[in-house]
């Protein structure tokens, strides 16, 4: 993998279609290698559902993980580097 974009997510349900949209359109001008890693830190809206419909139509190039509690934006982005 040449690049890898990791966004933690907390209750961003209406943000988060967008924002993979722009960050493919952006990575595709410099890469074909690419991923894209979305940590929802235990939101409590519908961000987790948004991000599995993401998921079933992006299976290359998007991982999304849920974590069982709210940790923090920063343990949430540690989490998706590893």
């Amino acid at each position: 993998m040449k690049y890898s974009v990791v966004i933690p997510v907390y209750n961003s349900e209406e943000t988060i279609v967008e924002l993979h949209d722009r960050l493919v359109n952006t990575l595709k001008e410099v890469t074909e290698e690419y991923e894209i890693i979305f940590v929802d830190d235990f939101s409590s809206d519908g961000s987790w559902d948004v991000l599995r419909e993401l998921k079933n139509k992006h299976q290359q190039t998007l991982k999304v993980l849920r974590l069982a509690k709210n940790y923090g934006q920063h343990n949430a982005i540690l989490c998706g580097f590893k």
